[in-house]
Formats: structure tokens, sequence, C-alpha cells
């Protein structure tokens, strides 16, 4: 019963969310998207809607003040296919706002004014609230002058309406009235709900495009307005990534392919830098970049990103051995302190800086195809929980003679898994 009842449930979320773009394009900015689907929402209300209190006029003995909801329906129903069948909006908005400004005062007038017609003017207050979801804001006001106005006429003529014209029933006066009332909250209600929902959805993406550029706690601090976000750590670990050989194998490559091949690698880092809590700081064609211990500082960052390291290697083989590729790379890691903050004020980056990161950077750049070389800080503070192979000292740029080490496996055994 559970099953069915949330397969129902599916369904109907699929079956509505394509009634509500059945006049979306691929094409259309998220903002047009919006505006379409509103459309769709308010047509169809209006359209149900003037075609219900024609029945119910007709009902109720008034068969010409019927023809004015049902010219409605009508022309709503009328614009609403247009749309479908166009995929455009156009001045069909616009129509549909002058029908719903027109058509509710002249239908209270032949009703006999505000009593006797149940207020059916307050359909009116559609148009200002069709304009402020689909027209340019500037517009608004336009439509909500002209609401009053209805209302201005309305009180002008009810006199001369009540006197030319006879009065429902009570009971039936009591009914409309609750009806029209209920009828224009509802549509507003549903129209703005859908319009929430739709904003919310896209703050919500345009947050996930945020935090895939920055660290959250970042984030949360720029959206504050802070500036300049520059921070100092005492301790974090940085790791540089490279792929070997890159020059050469994009030139026997298609773009297509080279692409590719990367997007499948570092979509692998990425989910590794994720499982070890890890902060990617970014790539630049085939070099890679985390950091450990910032933006949130952590005592075990230099174990961390060494692990991750390890593993980086383990994925790399995985890769080859499922695609037959030969892909090679150079890792290079480094700890020490260093300053990290926001570049930028419009296409902005997280960034770190100091004598750490570039030496962690020459650390790749001078390592070894398919080998993780790391500084002697990083020896000294894991020596005993990874096993490393001295590799000696060697000549680093901007820095001279280096003693480095070869991070080979996790434990004195050198598990590299």
């Amino acid at each position: 019963m559970k099953h069915n009842f949330t397969r129902g449930g599916i369904l109907s979320a699929i079956l509505v969310r394509r009634v509500l773009e059945i006049g979306c394009l691929p094409s259309d900015t998220d903002q047009e998207r919006v505006r379409k689907q509103v459309f769709v929402v308010i047509g169809l209300g209006a359209g149900v809607a003037g075609a219900a209190w024609a029945v119910m006029y007709a009902a109720l003995g008034r068969p010409l003040a019927g023809l004015i909801p049902l010219v409605v329906s009508i022309a709503v129903g009328a614009a609403f296919v247009r749309f479908v069948v166009t995929k455009r909006l156009g001045i069909l908005a616009l129509l549909v706002l002058g029908l719903m400004v027109i058509l509710p005062l002249l239908l209270q007038l032949s009703l006999g004014g505000f009593v006797y017609a149940s207020a059916v003017v307050v359909w009116a207050f559609a148009a200002p609230l069709g304009s402020l979801l689909l027209r340019p804001a500037r517009e608004t006001p336009i439509w909500l002058a002209a609401f009053f106005g209805d209302l201005a006429i309305a009180a002008v003529l009810d006199s001369a309406a009540k006197q030319s014209a006879s009065p429902l029933a009570p009971l039936a006066i009591n009914v409309l009235f609750s009806l029209n009332i209920a009828g224009i909250g509802t549509l507003t209600f549903i129209a703005l709900l859908f319009f929430r929902s739709q904003r919310e959805a896209a703050e919500m993406r345009s947050e996930k495009l945020l935090l895939n550029v920055l660290p959250a706690s970042i984030a949360v601090r720029l959206k504050r307005g802070e500036e300049p976000i520059a921070d100092h750590h005492d301790e974090i670990s940085v790791l540089f990534a490279d792929l070997a050989e890159f020059t050469v194998r994009s030139a026997q490559e298609s773009p297509a392919e080279t692409v590719a091949v990367l997007n499948e690698v570092f979509s692998a880092f990425d989910e590794l830098v994720h499982l070890y809590g890890l902060e990617k700081i970014r790539t630049i064609g085939d070099s890679y970049m985390v950091a450990a211990g910032a933006p949130a500082a952590r005592p075990d960052h230099a174990y961390a990103i060494c692990a991750m390291a390890l593993d980086m290697q383990r994925e790399v083989k995985r890769l080859n051995a499922e695609r037959d590729w030969n892909l090679s790379f150079r890792i290079g890691i480094n700890c020490g302190p260093a300053v990290a903050g926001i570049v930028g004020r419009e296409k902005f980056h997280y960034d770190l800086w100091g004598d750490t990161v570039n030496i962690a950077s020459r650390m790749e750049s001078h390592g070894l195809p398919d080998q993780i070389q790391v500084t002697e800080g990083v020896y000294e503070r894991l020596n005993g929980e990874f096993t490393f192979e001295r590799r000696g000292v060697i000549e680093v740029k901007g820095k001279g003679p280096t003693l480095t080490y070869l991070l080979i496996g996790r434990g004195r055994d050198g598990v590299p898994v």
C-alpha cells in the first residue's frame, strides 16, 4: 500500500511538472521559465473559474451575466492554446490581464452592484497579481491602478446598477460572495506559493553553485558582506597533483577526449576530497590542488591529505585498468603556515598563498611520475604512521637544495591501500 502511494505521488508530481512546463523551451532562462509556469497556473485557474461561474449564473437564471465569465474562459483558453503552440508569451499575458480588469467590472454592473453581484469585481485583483508575476516590475503599478479604477467606477455606478437589476436570492448572494472572496484568495495564494517555491528552487541552485566554488563557511561570510576575507592558518597541508606528459597526450587526442579523461579522473578525486573532508582549491588544466586544515583547522591535516594521496594513486590505477589508459600523475605535498582568502570581486575564488603552498607545488613539479613526493616536514609528522622512502636532496627552484621523501603507503609496511 505504501509502495503504491509513493508511486502515485511520484507520477502525480511528474504530471504536474509536465503541465507546468508545457510552454517552456530548453533555451528559456530561469526567469522566463518561471513566468511561463506562472502563466499556466493563472491561465488554467482563470479558465476553470470562468467556466464555473458561467454555469453558476446560468443555473441561477442569469444567462446574460453568465456570458461574461464564459467569455473570460473562452478567451483565456484561446490564449493558452496559442501559448502552448508557439511557446511564447508575447502579448498573451497583456490580453489575459486586460480581460481580468474589464470583465469583472462589467459582470458586477450587470448584476446590480456590490451587494447584488456579491462583490465579483474583486476578481479584477488578478490583473495586478498577474502583472507582478508575468510582466516587468514597472508595469505593476499601472495594473494596480486599473484595479482601483474598477473599484472606483463600481462605487460611482453602484446606485444606478442596483436600480436596473433584480437581485438574486439572499442565500445565492451570500454563497457567491463567499465563493468570490475564496476564489480570488485561493488564486492569489496558489500563484504566490508557486512563485515562492520556484524562487527557493532558484536560490538552492545558486547556493549549490556557490558551494561548488567556495567552502561553505567562506560562502556564509561572503553573503554577510564581509570584506576582505583573509585568514592566517598556522598549520595546513597542501597537495598538488599533475598529469605527467599532459601536453604530449593532449596533442594526440581530440579536445573532447582530453576533457572527458580529465573529467572522469578529477571526479574520482572530488569524491575523495568529500570522503576525507578536505577542501578542493582549484583545477587548472591538468593540475589539481587540495588543502587540509583550511578554512577550518584540523589536527590531522597531514594524515588526511597523505591518505587521500594514496587513494588518488589507487583511483588512477583503477581507471587505467578499466579504461585501458596509461595515465601517470605526479603528486607533491607540504605542510606549514599559509594565508587563505577570497580573490576578486566578480569571478572570485578561494585561494591559498605562502611559502608552504609554493613548496608543495615544487614537490609536484620536481617529482616523479606515479610517485608522491613530500617535504621533510611531512615525513617528520607522519613517520611511523606511513612508510616513506628517502629520495635525497634535490635542487628545488626558488629554495635550493631540499631533502625530500617519497610516500609509499600506510603503516610501517608501506601498504598502499
